[in-house]
C-alpha cells in the first residue's frame, strides 16, 4: 500500500485531519530516515504546491465523500504523486481519484461526529506503522494486537466520566490539554465538544497553554488534562497553577492519582485509548445540556448554511 516514497503526505479534513497528524506522527516514528512524513490539511493540499512524483498523498476519511479530501488527492495525482486513500466505507467516491485504497470498516456511524470511525482510522496508521519495520513500528506491533482488551477496559471509565460531563456541562466553556501525541487528542476532544452540544472548547499542547492563553482561565471554565507515565512534575505544576485560577481541573489518563484512571499502552497507542473518554464527554454533556448529540445542529437554521460545504 505505501510502498516506500521518500515524501509521504497525509491529508483529510475534520476529525480525518486529526488522524492524518496522529497517521503522520507515528509513520515518521517508524520510517525514521527513509521517508519524510507531513500531514497537511486537505484545503492547503488543493490550494497550495501539489506534491512531486517522488510523493504519495494518502487521503483520509469516514465516509469516502468530503469533497475537499477528494479534490486535493484528484490534484496530487494529476501532479504525478501516488494518490492513496484510508477510507471507512467501500465503494466510496473516493475510490475514483485514489490509485488504491485501505477499507478500513464497513459500517458508518450512526453519528455526524464520527467516533468509531476516527479510533479506526488511528488504529489504521498504528498497524501501517508497525508494518513499515523500525524500532517505532517494532514498538508498536508487539503491543497492536492488545488493544481490543485494553479498549474494553477503557470503555469502564464511562460513569467516572458522566460525573464528569456534568461539570463541564455547567461552565461557559472547556479546554483541554495533553502532551506528545495526546496534544492532538485535546485538539479532537475540543472538536466533538462543539460538533454534539456547541459549548465553547479548545485543545492545547499543556505548555503551550500556559504561554499566554491560560491567563483568560476564571471559575466559569473547567479544563480537562490527559495525563501520562511520560509526564513529570512539570506538568503538575502547571495543572496546580491552572487550578488557582478558579477553573475546575479534572485529570484523565494512565499517571497515578488521576481523577479518571485509564489502562497503561505504548505511548504511540496510547491516543486510541484516550480518546476514549472524550467522546463519552462529549455525548454525556450534550445530554446534560438537552442537545442531539449525532447531528450538528443541523436542526437550527442559521448553521445550516455554514454546515452546506461540508458536503459539496
Amino acid at each position: 500500500f505505501l510502498e516506500n516514497p521518500r515524501h509521504l503526505v497525509i491529508t483529510g479534513c475534520g476529525t480525518s485531519f486529526h488522524a492524518a497528524m496522529y497517521g503522520a506522527r507515528v509513520l515518521q516514528a517508524a520510517l525514521g530516515t527513509k521517508a519524510v512524513v507531513e500531514a497537511v490539511h486537505a484545503y492547503d493540499l488543493l490550494h497550495g504546491n501539489a506534491p512531486g512524483e517522488e510523493s504519495a498523498v494518502i487521503g483520509v476519511s469516514h465516509s469516502g465523500s468530503t469533497s475537499t479530501t477528494n479534490r486535493a488527492l484528484a490534484v496530487a495525482r494529476r501532479s504525478g504523486a501516488r494518490a492513496l486513500a484510508l477510507c471507512g466505507l467501500p465503494d466510496s467516491p473516493m475510490e475514483e481519484v485514489a490509485d488504491h485504497v485501505l477499507v478500513i470498516g464497513s459500517t458508518h456511524d450512526h453519528s455526524w461526529a464520527n467516533t468509531m470511525s476516527y479510533t479506526t482510522q488511528l488504529t489504521a496508521f498504528a498497524w501501517l506503522a508497525s508494518q513499515v519495520g523500525g524500532e517505532g513500528g517494532a514498538e508498536v506491533g508487539t503491543e497492536i494486537g492488545t488493544l481490543p482488551a485494553r479498549i474494553q477496559k477503557t470503555l469502564g471509565c464511562e460513569a467516572a466520566v458522566k460525573r464528569l460531563a456534568k461539570r463541564v456541562a455547567a461552565r461557559d466553556r472547556v479546554t483541554f490539554l495533553g502532551t506528545s501525541l495526546d496534544d492532538i487528542t485535546a485538539l479532537e476532544a475540543a472538536l466533538k465538544i462543539r460538533e454534539t452540544c456547541s459549548l465553547p472548547a479548545s485543545g492545547y499542547h499543556v505548555e503551550q497553554f500556559l504561554h499566554g492563553p491560560f491567563l483568560s482561565l476564571d471559575r466559569r471554565e473547567s479544563v480537562v488534562a490527559l495525563r501520562s507515565l511520560d509526564d513529570g512534575e512539570r506538568e503538575t505544576t502547571i495543572l496546580k497553577g491552572l487550578a488557582k485560577t478558579g477553573a475546575t481541573v479534572t485529570t484523565v489518563g494512565e499517571a497515578k492519582g488521576v481523577d479518571v484512571p485509564l489502562p497503561r499502552a505504548h505511548r504511540m497507542l496510547r491516543p486510541i485509548l484516550s480518546v476514549v473518554p472524550m467522546q463519552f464527554l462529549a455525548y454525556h454533556a450534550a445530554v446534560e445540556k438537552k442537545a442531539n448529540p449525532d447531528i450538528m445542529r443541523s436542526d437550527v437554521a442559521r448553521y445550516q448554511a455554514g454546515l452546506e460545504p461540508l458536503f459539496h
